[in-house]
């Protein structure tokens, strides 16, 4: 093998390694500058509540009875995911799906 292939064999590795290291193992859900995030529903509106930019926890407020689900992350094929004892959030940052609240909640959007 030629000094020149294992130099850019080498340097393949260097870039692959480095792009890896790079991929976000743990992406970060839609927030605003408090770790909040409102959503819209057809049937009511719900609050998340993070524990930083890069949650390990969240809290999901309810609007209907103000109850609150404490959930823990997850891990998810894509977006984010977070669950507790009865209730699911997940989200791509564009669909958000929510299970095991007080009230069904559906088509979410984020307003803010």
């Amino acid at each position: 093998m030629s000094a020149l292939s294992v130099s850019a064999a080498a340097f393949a590795a260097s870039v692959i390694a480095t792009s890896a290291m790079a991929a976000d193992p743990a992406p970060r859900p839609p927030m605003n500058d408090f770790y909040e995030a409102f959503y819209t529903c057809e049937s009511g509106a719900f609050l998340v509540s993070y524990d930083s930019d890069t949650p390990a926890s969240a809290t999901i407020t309810t609007s209907g009875k103000n109850k609150r689900y404490l959930l823990k992350r997850t891990t998810a094929p894509t977006g984010v995911k977070f669950a507790g004892e009865t209730a699911k959030f997940w989200t791509d940052g564009k669909t958000v799906a929510v299970e095991g609240v007080d009230a069904p909640l559906r088509n979410c959007k984020k307003t803010r």
